[in-house]
């Protein structure tokens, strides 16, 4: 069965629920889990008979329950209501001996019971995710790329009834970052402070909004801008504590030098206020803080940070060395650079020929 786009699912499972006929097993896998535990509740909310909801809804881990128990509860006929949902969650736990036990179910569905498994990769090289794949309704729901974030913080604000200003959207992307799961919780807490009101507006924002992300960014991009590779080495790891991957650490700092040399070009061809703000992509809100970090950067350097970064990037996704290893190169080249002069920074060509070695 081919791979559905998350939205055609909520219309496939919007004509299911008019039909009253739902396919019986849902495959849902992928790093956004914020859009595919929405699915899985979208899902259920359309599967099962209200009032007896609770009667008909299962939920088991595939790393901790046993498959037996949860084979039984698969067959287990519905109560009050023509169906039954049963969700595994982390199938990738799941053993040969567990597949053993529920495979039989994957080719014999039971007409009465709506199975979701979810997972946060899939391994496709697997004959059992193949055959998963091939009899589920499945879905890959990926993180969205970060200019796809605005959209969704509108999205998941109109659904919380509320609005929210595009001054306000601006900030509250740069305070809370690109994690689905953390913009829904803040919203929520701006939900609860805004009582009767219903939009959003920057004061609102500064006030309510956790700016853990934003300050861990900047604290980083200062260590490293000082030269100061202990503490930008410890401040690497703190944003790895604060769920970003070692991918997200160099997509957030090659962002923050991104604006760096944009805001240094605008200045140089006289820009201020909204338009350097503009011209950097970046709310004006926080435009001071960019400035003034401005000043130990030449541009020959941000340049060649920006290139750096570029490679340390394609040097994780392929390298069969450690991640931390790349990261703490990464840290260690951007600080000696920054204590070079303008001069010896190479050209851009050598230094995407010797990704890690332009310093030495």
């Amino acid at each position: 069965m081919p791979l559905f786009e998350p939205q055609h699912l909520y219309s496939a499972v919007e004509k299911s629920f008019k039909s009253q006929a739902f396919a019986p097993i849902y495959y849902f896998f992928g790093e956004e889990s914020f859009l595919l535990q929405q699915a899985v509740q979208y899902l259920k909310t359309c599967s099962l008979v209200e009032n007896a909801a609770d009667f008909n809804w299962r939920i088991f881990n595939g790393d901790e329950d046993d498959t037996h128990r949860i084979k039984d509860e698969i067959e287990t006929y519905p109560m009050m209501a023509p169906r039954r949902v049963v969700w595994i969650r982390e199938i990738s736990h799941l053993t040969e001996g567990d597949w053993a036990v529920l495979t039989p179910l994957l080719e014999n569905p039971v007409a009465s019971t709506v199975l979701i498994l979810t997972s946060q990769k899939a391994d496709r090289r697997k004959k059992i995710i193949q055959k998963l794949i091939d009899v589920a309704v499945t879905v890959e729901f990926k993180k969205p790329y970060e200019n796809q974030i605005p959209s969704w913080i509108n999205h998941i604000v109109k659904g919380h009834a509320l609005r929210i200003t595009d001054e306000a959207l601006q900030v509250f992307h740069q305070l809370v970052g690109d994690s689905l799961i953390e913009i829904d919780s803040e919203i929520r807490k701006l939900k609860n402070y805004l009582g009767e009101r219903s939009e959003i507006d920057v004061e609102d924002v500064r006030k309510c909004v956790s700016p853990f992300k934003e300050e861990n960014v900047f604290k980083f991009a200062e260590l490293l801008g000082d030269g100061r590779l202990p503490s930008a080495l410890l401040q690497a790891v703190a944003l790895l504590d604060q769920g970003q991957s070692e991918l997200g650490v160099v997509a957030l700092t090659a962002r923050h030098f991104r604006i760096l040399l944009n805001v240094k070009i605008g200045e140089s061809q006289g820009l201020a206020g909204a338009k350097l703000a503009a011209l950097a992509q970046v709310a004006p809100y926080f435009l001071k803080n960019y400035q003034r970090q401005t000043r130990q950067w030449s541009v020959a350097k941000l340049e060649n940070v920006i290139l750096f970064l570029a490679e340390c990037e394609k040097a994780l996704k392929s390298s069969p060395l450690s991640a931390g290893i790349w990261i703490e190169n990464m840290i260690t080249k951007i600080c000696q650079l920054h204590s070079t002069s303008v001069e010896s920074v190479p050209a851009k060509n050598t230094l995407l020929q010797e990704p890690l070695g332009f310093m030495d």
